[in-house]
């Protein structure tokens, strides 16, 4: 499993050198970091926590409202966008600067994800 996280740690360190994205990491919906290239003040394990209950919450929505899967959350603060990107069994969770372009990060997402879905099998 350590090549797997390493080759995941890669593509995330990538993200982030084709865009905006300032931190980045890959977690189970169960709230298990995967993999991170998380700055050094970030608390890992209540980052994942959070974004697996976000997850839950968003999917809880879109079923209520009859919206279909849930592909993406987006949070909007003063400071940072934070964004959510599922896959069947785990999330990217990427941060940018609140006037990011987000139709490039987006983008660059879409591309990493990709490659993650490669690497998990």
């Amino acid at each position: 499993m350590s090549a797997k996280i390493d080759k995941i740690k890669s593509i995330l360190k990538e993200l982030e050198k084709n865009c905006e994205v300032n931190n980045s990491a890959l977690v189970s919906l169960k709230g298990q970091m995967m993999a991170s290239a998380l700055h050094s003040d970030v608390d890992e394990k209540g980052l994942a926590a959070m974004t697996a209950a976000l997850t839950s919450v968003g999917n809880r929505v879109a079923s209520t409202l009859q919206s279909g899967k849930t592909g993406s959350i987006i949070i909007t603060g003063n400071d940072k966008l934070i964004i959510l990107h599922q896959l069947s069994q785990a999330v990217l969770i990427a941060l940018a600067p609140s006037d990011a372009k987000i139709g490039l990060i987006d983008f660059e997402i879409n591309m990493a994800l990709d490659r993650v879905k490669l690497v998990l099998g």
